[in-house]
């Protein structure tokens, strides 16, 4: 099993002193079942004595902290180490079609109590229930196709449709205006496939988290030139959730690194807060994602 290294950079930096700042993190990747978290560590500058740490509804692991004297830069490094293993091939022939699974997914939440699955059928902020995103999917065979097929297939026409551009949108833009434009990045991709699946009857949850990426060949990995990134987890009847990159088009495998889980990405944003003072900010991210040893990755 691969052992990954992360070290993700946060530097904000003020036109003036902050009298004060307030923050929240969700940047320790997640224990799960094909991934370990085997060391996490957080330096802050200015320190920050009262660093608290709680669990989520969903899991995830927080850490709240504030800082209470002037300053006009605060550095945020978290590093972690994750053994991540390689989670079993879905196999597309043995799920049911979309048609039975609709009414399957309501039987486990009227029925058997399943009632944690409801929260991730309807519209949040994020992911506006629009008809053009349901419009994804037309074309798909819900009848006769295997609903892992069904998924997948629906992942590939995201790349026939829409253009990673990273210049093309920001946090704020909204999702109708990102399907009108065809072009944006990770998360905007994983709340319009959020919003296609749920409108065809099936829970989808948001995952953010880091990618590992490979150097063109002959070149050296760069500091900091990797990203956070975001994917889907479907649920699928008869076999519970499985995570798909409609970015990438693929299911997920050892090179994603899970750190949260939540219903769009309002749930699951690295840091969150609020400053006293300093004026307008400037915010620079730098993340590392390179393996203890490039021999032990399992190609994809």
């Amino acid at each position: 099993m691969p052992i990954i290294r992360i070290t993700h950079h946060t530097t904000y930096r003020h036109g003036g002193p902050a009298t004060a700042a307030w923050q929240m993190l969700q940047l320790q990747p997640r224990n799960e079942t094909a991934q370990e978290c085997l060391d996490f560590q957080l330096e802050i500058t200015p320190a920050a004595p009262d660093l608290a740490t709680r669990t989520d509804y969903f899991g995830n692991t927080h850490h709240f902290f504030s800082i209470r004297e002037p300053h006009k830069e605060l550095s945020i490094t978290s590093r972690s180490t994750v053994r991540r293993g390689q989670e079993s091939s879905p196999l597309p022939g043995i799920t049911l079609p979309l048609a039975a699974a609709r009414p399957h997914v309501t039987t486990l939440i009227r029925e058997h109590g399943q009632f944690q699955l409801e929260q991730y059928l309807h519209a949040t902020t994020a992911v506006p229930l629009l008809p053009g995103t349901a419009a994804l999917a037309a074309g798909l065979d819900p009848l006769s196709t295997p609903l892992l097929e069904w998924i997948d297939q629906l992942g590939k026409k995201f790349s026939e449709t829409f253009v990673f551009d990273p210049t093309a949108t920001d946090i704020s833009t909204p999702l109708a205006e990102v399907l009108y434009n065809r072009r944006g990045v990770c998360q905007d991709f994983t709340h319009l496939f959020i919003s296609c699946a749920r409108q065809h009857g099936l829970p989808a949850a948001y995952v953010s988290g880091y990618l590992l990426t490979k150097p063109p060949p002959g070149k050296k990995r760069l500091l900091g030139a990797d990203a956070m990134h975001a994917w889907a987890s479907i649920f699928v009847p008869e076999m519970g959730w499985v995570d798909y990159d409609p970015t990438n088009t693929c299911f997920t495998g050892n090179g994603h690194i899970v750190v949260a889980r939540g219903r769009d990405y309002a749930d699951v944003s690295p840091t969150r807060g609020v400053f006293s003072g300093g004026g307008i900010h400037r915010l620079k991210i730098g993340v590392t994602v390179e393996p203890e040893n490039e021999r032990e990755l399992i190609p994809e």
